[in-house]
C-alpha cells in the first residue's frame, strides 16, 4: 500500500477524530494545538497498526506532511470561526 493510498483511506478517520477532539477539549480555551496533536497521535497509531504496512520514519514523514494541512482544512469546515 502506497503512502498516498494510506492518506486517502484515513481521511474519514481524520474527520471523525477531529469531531472527537473537539468534544474532548470543549471546555479548554485555546486548545487548537492540543486537538490537532490528539488527531495526529491517533492517526499515527492507526497507520502503525495497519496490516500489510511497514511503518518507517520515511513513511510517517510523507503521511504527516499531508495530514497536517488536512487536519486544518477539516477543522475549518467542521468548526468555522465565529469571529468576523
Amino acid at each position: 500500500m502506497t503512502w498516498l493510498n494510506i492518506v486517502l483511506r484515513i481521511i474519514p478517520a481524520i474527520i471523525k477524530l477531529a469531531q472527537i477532539a473537539e468534544k474532548v477539549f470543549d471546555d479548554v480555551p485555546d486548545s487548537g494545538t492540543q486537538k490537532k496533536q490528539m488527531v495526529i497521535d491517533a492517526i499515527r497509531a492507526l497507520v502503525e497498526g495497519l496490516s500489510g504496512v511497514t511503518f518507517t520514519p520515511e513513511l510517517w514523514a510523507k503521511i504527516s506532511g499531508i495530514i497536517n494541512p488536512l487536519i486544518d482544512i477539516v477543522a475549518g469546515f467542521l468548526f468555522p470561526s465565529e469571529k468576523k
